[in-house]
């Protein structure tokens, strides 16, 4: 779409420009491109309380045609790695002394790496000298057992920012997990940053799908089946759309469950009676020709519930069955979600003993405790998918992303680059070097971004800017 030639620069030059890129669904199309918003606002907001004038702030627009379309993943990421280093040249040709940094989340982070490894390897518009830190948060492109810096797989303290000390980088210390899963596109890039090599931060939460899921995992083959049938082929989007289908599943499996497998009109006369096992109930409820019940079933299954008051049984098995149960298990073992994750059906099944009074003996509480416990025991893969997906939502992973410890200190993942970029532009000002008037802007041009601006590695790109969705 049509964008501002300008990047927007305040009076004099900060110290650090900071440029982020979003994941798809983090900030509105007619939203300023100053404007704090999704994860990355929980981390430029921070960083322009603590740093002050030192550093100023944009985000990259980018994954929409000219008539408001949206692009596929790989047309968006491209769309993003262009423009974000459209809009860096801009920042260091108005503002030559001024230093860039970028961080990118979810879809973002693959736009903000690629840019990184072409300024790394001197094909970009701008110089490796020009670059103070990248951040890449929750990044699907992420191979196994990446270190948090990138080629550097003992370090956890960043580069120092070029022509500078690094006193105040110095004091940042990162924590670096030994996560043996992947991103959810890995192997797409190959993970070199050439000059920029230390200046590059590698985030990510362990359990989070969208960065770390075991290879051939139910879920990172559920999410590329998606993305392949997709008009978007967005895998990190599909992640969603499996949790939701999975809300739905449960949804039609409870309701069917009662209607047709429980028999009887009064509490002792009460038998759980399947026509069908739980899980073949469970896989004909995930089967997307599966049409939902309507009103009238739910409806049904409710009045039968109340009549032979079984409020509190139904409500046991609703809360057994929801995704947000099985997120809310997976919890207990955030510290390591994926051993968590793979323990799911006997976590399950312990919440049901909880749930349920011990002295509670009806012949429907026992058959039912039964059914469901050995359901969760006997089909992990669908826990495993359904708590991974769950918690990679994105709701679960801007959660993670804000309060997961990234650091020996406890700071979270977002709070950890709001201090990192903050100690570089401490270090920058320390330079000595004066802040001055941005120069004029170029005469002024429009850019119909979406459709022209794929730069092809290798080839620099013209340093114009694009501000403005």
């Amino acid at each position: 779409m049509v964008a501002d030639a300008s990047v927007p620069l305040g009076a004099r030059c900060p110290s650090l420009y900071a440029l982020g890129v979003q994941g798809s669904d983090e900030a509105s199309p007619d939203a300023a491109i100053t404007s704090d918003s999704g994860a990355l606002g929980q981390m430029f907001g921070p960083l322009a309380a603590a740093a002050g004038d030192l550093v100023q702030r944009a985000y990259v627009p980018y994954g929409r045609t000219s008539d408001g379309t949206a692009l596929s993943y790989d047309a968006a990421v491209t769309d993003a790695t262009a423009l974000l280093e459209q809009m860096a040249a801009e920042v260091v040709a108005r503002c030559p002394a001024t230093k860039i940094a970028a961080a990118g989340y979810a879809q973002g982070a693959p736009a903000v790496e690629r840019f990184a490894q072409r300024v790394g390897a001197g094909t970009a518009a701008l110089g490796a000298d020009q670059v103070a830190g990248i951040a890449l948060l929750a990044n699907p492109d992420r191979d196994t057992n990446t270190p948090v810096l990138p080629g550097r797989p003992g370090a956890t303290t960043p580069a120092a920012a070029p022509g500078t000390t690094g006193d105040k980088v110095a004091e940042i210390a990162l924590l670096n997990p030994s996560l043996s899963g992947a991103g959810i596109t890995a192997g797409a890039r190959s993970g070199d940053y050439g000059a920029l090599t230390g200046r590059v931060a590698d985030l990510c939460v362990a359990g989070d799908a969208t960065c770390d899921t075991p290879t051939g995992s139910p879920l990172a083959t559920t999410a590329a089946n998606i993305a392949t049938r997709s008009d978007l082929r967005d895998p990190v989007a599909a992640i969603s759309t499996i949790a939701q289908a999975l809300s739905a599943t449960v949804y039609t499996t409870a309701v069917n469950v009662v209607n047709e497998d429980v028999v009887g009109t009064s509490l002792d006369q009460l038998s759980y009676q399947p026509a069908k096992p739980l899980g073949q109930r469970l896989a004909e409820a995930s089967d997307p020709n599966t049409a939902p019940p309507g009103p009238t079933d739910a409806l049904a299954a409710l009045f039968k519930v109340g009549t032979i008051g079984l409020n509190a049984a139904i409500s046991v098995a609703r809360k057994v069955f929801t995704p947000a149960t099985i997120t809310e298990l997976a919890t207990v073992g955030m510290g390591d979600p994926l051993a968590a994750i793979a323990v799911l059906g006997t976590k399950l099944a312990t919440a049901v003993v909880e749930l349920i009074p011990p002295q509670t003996a009806s012949r429907w509480i026992n058959e039912t405790f039964t059914a469901i416990t050995s359901t969760v025991t006997d089909h992990s893969e669908l826990y495993a998918l359904t708590g991974a997906a769950q918690y990679s939502d994105t709701t679960g992973r801007h959660g993670s992303y804000r309060t997961v410890p990234a650091t020996p200190a406890g700071r979270s993942a977002l709070a950890a680059t709001a201090d990192w970029f903050t100690a570089l532009a401490r270090d920058l000002a320390a330079t000595g070097t004066p802040s001055a008037p941005p120069q004029s802007a170029r005469p002024s041009t429009t850019t119909a971004h979406a459709t022209t601006s794929s730069a092809s590695p290798g080839t620099p790109a013209a340093p114009t800017s694009s501000a403005g969705p």
